[in-house]
This record gives structure tokens, C-alpha cells and sequence, in this order.
């Protein structure tokens, strides 16, 4: 793939993967739009790259649907998304409140769904388009204080295999990525660091991982990937 003019939104763009992969693609030459919840983050993530970053929240319909307007405006269309923000609260199962669910799935799990709808009809329209949604192994089983986490990524990992199904036929490619724990992230509870380990899986990690799929000629897509860390 010749990465100079894609263009390219990702979500969640100012800290850990995502922003492994703000700068990873523009290093290549790709157009990127990203957001984040934090404004000093996003300005720092703007300078250390060639990006241009928004500061909104994608709990907020109306927030989602600016963002997405205003990359589709900045980037003049779209070529690839990557839904990457998530929020995690590690909390046992009786002490979940209705709030800690909602504001999961909305994050982990709506906000991926309603990008996908938004950029789906610009894809049909010019022939092709790729989506990534970032889920979590913990999508694939139960563990203690992930209730409504793994529930959310396993709402994800269900909607990404019905994009493939219904939008395959139109040249549109869902690529679903799992990874297991990732450190120098911001995502543990509450959104609180998580530190980097050198023998543990890190954002540059996952980000090449995603490159290197998405750079697969188009005849050709992997549907769904788990990456493990070597050292549990």
C-alpha cells in the first residue's frame, strides 16, 4: 500500500495506541484526523506529528457526529477507520453501577458502531473502504472485575463480524484486532495509566501489527486477530 494521501480517522488518537498510530501513519506519508478527551494531550500529539486532532467526546451523539464531520471535512473524505478509544472499569460485579455499563458499551462499543454507519456510504460510494475496530481478548472470556468490560468488546467483536458480512460484497474490509494487556495505555479504571513494561506488549506493538494488515492487497483481509504478549 502507498500510504502518501490516505486518509485515515482514528479515535482515541492522544495516548497509547492511538497514538502509536497517529504517528506511525503519518510517518508514512497518510492524512490523519484523530481525537481525544484531554486538550494538552491532543495539542501534544498534533506537534509530535502531521495530524490534526479534536478534543471531543464520543459518549455524546452529537459530539461523535462533529468529529466525524469535521475529519471528513479537514482529511476530504475517508479511506480507512480505526476506532480505537476504550474505556475500562475493573470493578467485582456487585459493585457495577448502571452508569459503569452505559458508559462502556457507549465507548467500547456504540461509538465504533454508529463511526462505521456514518463512513460506510462514503466507501459504497467511491468503491472501498477499511475499517478497524480494536476489541480485547477479554471480549472472549469472562475474569474477575471485567464484567461489563469484556461484555462491551464481546458487543464489538459481534459487530464487526456483521460489518464483514453485509459490507464484504462491497469492497469493504472489517479488520478486527484483539489485543491482550498493553502497557504505557490509558485505558485501566477510571482511566488512569497504566506503565510501560519493556517485556510487555506496548502500543508500537499493536499499531504495526495494524499496518501491516491493512497494507495486504485487497483481494484479501484477516478478519479477526488476537495478540498475545510472549510473557503473561
Amino acid at each position: 500500500m502507498n500510504w502518501n494521501g490516505k486518509r485515515v480517522i482514528v479515535t482515541g488518537g492522544s495516548s497509547g495506541i492511538g497514538k502509536q498510530l497517529v504517528q506511525d501513519l503519518t510517518s508514512k506519508g497518510a492524512l490523519v484526523s484523530f481525537c481525544g478527551l484531554e486538550d494538552e494531550k491532543v495539542v501534544a500529539t498534533e506537534k509530535n506529528s502531521k495530524a490534526k486532532g479534536y478534543v471531543f467526546d464520543l459518549v455524546q451523539e452529537n459530539q461523535l457526529r462533529s468529529f466525524f464531520d469535521k475529519s471528513i471535512a479537514h482529511l476530504d473524505g475517508l479511506d480507512i477507520l480505526i476506532n480505537n478509544a476504550g474505556y475500562v472499569i475493573a470493578e467485582n460485579f456487585i459493585d457495577l453501577k448502571r452508569t459503569d455499563f452505559e458508559h462502556m458499551f457507549a465507548i467500547n462499543s456504540i461509538a465504533p458502531a454508529q463511526l462505521a454507519q456514518l463512513a460506510i456510504p462514503i466507501f459504497k460510494k467511491q468503491g472501498f473502504g477499511d475499517i478497524v475496530n480494536i476489541g480485547a481478548t477479554g471480549g472472549s472470556y469472562a475474569f474477575e472485575t471485567g464484567t461489563a468490560y469484556s461484555a462491551s468488546k464481546a458487543a464489538l467483536s459481534i459487530i464487526s463480524k456483521n460489518l464483514q458480512l453485509e459490507h464484504r460484497k462491497n469492497n469493504i474490509r472489517t479488520f478486527h484486532v484483539d489485543p491482550s494487556w498493553v502497557t504505557d495505555t490509558h485505558n485501566f479504571n477510571y482511566g488512569t495509566p497504566i506503565e510501560k513494561e519493556e517485556n510487555k506488549l506496548n502500543p508500537v506493538d499493536i499499531s504495526s501489527v495494524i499496518i501491516q494488515m491493512l497494507e495486504m492487497d485487497r483481494r484479501g483481509f484477516i478478519p479477526q486477530i488476537s495478540v498475545w504478549g510472549t510473557q503473561p
